[in-house]
């Protein structure tokens, strides 16, 4: 069950621009559902997908994919932002590949779209976190992504 990759891409917000930190994470269980719904100019499409993400604990906190969990603010605040991963929904939010990318981080000024643009229109897969929910008992993170 537990036995596909995603990269998430967590972004930094700095001065001079966002930068995108990825993380491969492997051992994880995606879900995915395609929709589509009548619209005003055709069909709609309204593809979602949740990845169950397990995470081990330590004395320091939660770890994911080797590297420690941060909250998304204090992510924000980190120092060496590419030693932790975070998952943070909404308005400053990160994305994910569903499967393997290797690369070192992004800047996105270096993309006349931007990042997740690019990504989203030449990569099946890529989704906006939406929702985040971590569970105790069995130790995961549930990561809803449109």
């Amino acid at each position: 069950m537990y036995d596909e990759t995603v990269t998430i891409f967590d972004r930094k917000r700095t001065e001079s621009g966002d930068v995108w930190y990825p993380t491969v994470i492997e051992g994880v269980h995606i879900a995915a559902c395609t929709a589509g719904k009548n619209g005003r100019y055709g069909t709609e499409t309204g593809d979602a997908v949740t990845v169950l993400i397990p995470y081990e604990r330590t004395a320091a906190g939660p770890s994911v994919g080797g590297k420690p969990y941060l909250p998304p603010k204090a992510w924000q605040q980190a120092e060496e932002p590419g030693a932790a991963v975070t998952f943070s929904a909404g308005e400053g939010f990160d994305f994910f590949l569903c499967g393997l990318w290797e690369g070192a981080p992004v800047r996105d000024a270096d993309w006349p779209e931007g990042f997740y643009a690019h990504m989203e229109r030449t990569h099946d897969g890529v989704y906006a976190i939406t929702s985040v929910r971590r569970y105790g008992a069995l130790p995961h993170f549930e990561i809803g992504g449109r």
